[in-house]
Order: structure tokens, then sequence, then C-alpha cells
């Protein structure tokens, strides 16, 4: 077989959204975890910028030429394109920009559930359940991502980084503790209908890389990133390594996973029924997590980017038809903006594409052009009953 006997029939494209100012509920830790002043962001928490609008923009001008170049030319007016993002300003945004820089000039309907600022059940990683044994289940497979990977003692190295960036030793939590970053106690907040969250170093970890990588894919000026204190990728490397723990543990870890995506599971099995040949969903790095979890694809390093799960990037669902004998095939790319794309603000174009990356389904084989057969991915995404 060949690659060019298969045609793309259906892609169902999930994206994080793209670059944001940070969070309202970490402002707390990142007040208390260093002495330093944190830099004043023009927008509200938790927004898209404007610059992360026009990297969304580039992206979805680039999205409209690889459809092309697999035979897929939207008309836009017709059913071929649906567009479902979470009811936040950053997700709606980001949408809104991606069919812009796709569609410029054409009303592409964005479809969200609720008023902005509200959850969307479907992208929302809060619990549904919080009973002892659920809480069991998910502290089980946080010890046993530990045991096989030895997580918590391999940070330790990245946690003296990022103690020394923020001068944690003059800052009011070590006031309050005591005692090394990495020894702060660690624990499970695990409460219905919030988000759960593993307290301690890994929740001030990821709070504190998350406002750094902000800044440097914001282009701040060199010594505003961290107060100048971040200076080669080798840091940058170790500190985001935080950041990939605390996703991999709290949302990609199974029980969870299974738990938080059960809906969008039980919509992108609804989407390929559908007509759309082009599905695109806006939502956060905690749903691709979980999604990826949930599906059990294999564990992977995304070249040219240090994060698991990089701002803007985009995990395409892919359903190919083959010419000759009719069958249908799946492949999975993520599509996302390296390190450095993302710094400098780069037009995406042919020139200058961003990265593509196969991920790979466990317990299922790929044929020789790379394609695994539909079957092993549409029982994956057979529906879930959720209470």
């Amino acid at each position: 077989m060949k690659n060019n006997h298969y045609q793309l029939d259906k892609v169902i494209i999930l994206s994080r959204h793209g670059i944001r100012t940070p969070l309202q509920n970490t402002l707390q830790f990142l007040e208390k975890i260093t002495p330093f002043k944190w830099p004043k962001w023009d927008y509200p928490y938790g927004y898209l910028t404007t610059r992360g609008g026009i990297l969304e923009v580039y992206f979805g001008r680039y999205l409209s030429t690889w459809l092309e170049k697999h035979n897929i030319k939207l008309s836009t007016h017709n059913t071929e394109l649906f567009v479902y993002a979470n009811s936040l300003q950053r997700t709606v945004a980001t949408a809104q920009f991606l069919t812009t820089g796709a569609f410029a000039g054409y009303d592409i309907p964005i479809h969200h559930k609720y008023p902005i600022e509200n959850m969307d059940p479907i992208f929302d990683p809060s619990l549904q359940d919080d009973s002892p044994e659920f809480k069991h289940a998910v502290l089980r497979d946080i010890d046993e991502a530990d045991k096989a990977a030895n997580i918590f003692k391999n940070l330790a190295p990245a946690y003296e980084i990022l103690s020394d960036i923020l001068d944690y030793k003059r800052s009011k939590l070590y006031a309050e503790y005591q005692c090394n970053l990495a020894d702060i106690p660690s624990e499970l907040y695990f409460k219905k209908h919030e988000e759960p969250v593993l307290l301690g170093p890994l929740a001030i970890g990821i709070s504190a890389v998350d406002a750094f990588l902000l800044q440097y894919y914001s282009a701040f000026p060199s010594e505003q990133i961290a107060w100048g204190r971040l200076t080669n990728q080798k840091q940058w490397q170790q500190l985001i390594s935080i950041r990939n723990q605390y996703i991999n543990l709290v949302f990609h870890s199974k029980t969870l996973a299974k738990h938080s995506a059960a809906l969008l599971i039980n919509m992108i099995n609804d989407l390929m029924q559908q007509d759309n040949k082009v599905n695109l969903l806006v939502g956060h790095d905690s749903t691709i997590a979980a999604l990826l979890g949930a599906l059990d694809f294999k564990d992977y390093q995304l070249p040219n980017q240090f994060e698991t799960t990089p701002i803007g990037g985009k995990v395409a669902l892919q359903r190919f038809r083959h010419i000759i004998t009719g069958e249908y095939f799946f492949k999975t790319e993520y599509i996302y903006q390296s390190f450095e794309q993302l710094h400098n603000g780069q037009a995406l174009d042919a020139n200058n594409p961003p990265q593509h990356y196969q991920l790979h389904l466990k317990n299922a084989s790929v044929n020789s052009d790379g394609y695994y057969v539909w079957s092993d991915f549409e029982k994956r995404i057979k529906p879930i009953k959720t209470k």
C-alpha cells in the first residue's frame, strides 16, 4: 500500500488554548513563594492575549493549507466544519482566532454551551466522585507512577533550581514551613465539583513554571523572564519537568483520565458518526492529557518542545479511507509550535511549519504505512456511561 492511497475522511482536532495570562487561582501561591514582585499583565487573569491570538491566526492559516493538502477544501457555508470550545474567554477566543486564520472574512459559528467564564462539563476536570474508594484508586495510580519512574526523587534537582530562582528561602512560604521546597508535605486535595490538586512542591512548582513560561512565550525582555535568573535551556528543561509530572499525575493517570475524559470521549464518538469532515474542539492541557490517558496512548516526548502539552498545541485524530480497498484507518498527530517558535512569535507556513509528531496507541499495531486499523481506535471511543 502507498500513502497516496489514503484519503483523509474525517479529523477531530483537539486544541489547547493559546498564550494566556497567569491564572487567578495561582496568585496566592505566586505571592507567597518569592520575595520578588511578579510582573503585571495588561489583560485579566486567565485571558488569551493579543499575541496568543495572533499565533492562533497563523496556526489556523497553516491548518487550512494542511487540510487542502489532504484534499479537504471546506466550503464555509455548509456543515463540513464544526467548532466547539469550553465556555471560557481563552478557549472561545482561541477558536475565534483559529477560524479567522483559516477562513478570514467568513462567519464561522463558534459553539459553546454557557455564558463566558463558566466551565463546560466536557472540558471540566472537576471531580464528580470524591468517594474514599475513588480517592484510594487515584492515590494508588500516583504511588505506582512514582514507584515506576521515581518521580519525586528525580525532581529534586529541578526543585533546587526553582528554589534558587525564586529565592524561596526569603519567602513567606519558607517562613511558614521552615524546610526546603522539595520537603514541603504533599497532599491530594480531593473534593466533589472541584479540580483535584496535588498540594505541595508540585502545585507550587507548576504555578511558578507556568508563570515563567507565559513570560517567555510572550517575549518579555530577558531581564523580566524569571527576573533574569533563568538563563539556559537546561534550566528550562528541568523546570518544565515539574510541570509535565504534575499534569501526568493529576490528569493523565488512568483512573482520573477516564473520569475526566468520559464526556469528551462520548462527544468524539458522536462526531465520528456525523457528516462534518473537520471538527475543532478547544480546551486545556488537562483535556488533552486526560484524553490521551483514557484512550491508552503511549507516553511520548515532543521534539523541540519541553512541554508534553504545549500551549496552543493540537492533537489531530484522523480517520483515513483506503481508496482501493475502502477500509478505514486511523492516525494521530500532535501538531504544535516549538519552544522557540512560540518565543519568537513566528508566522507558520510551508517554510516554517509547526512540528508534527505521530502519537501511538498501546496494544495496537500499525501497518507498513504507519496507520492503525480503524477498529483498534473505534473500540476505544465506545460511549462511556457517566453519572
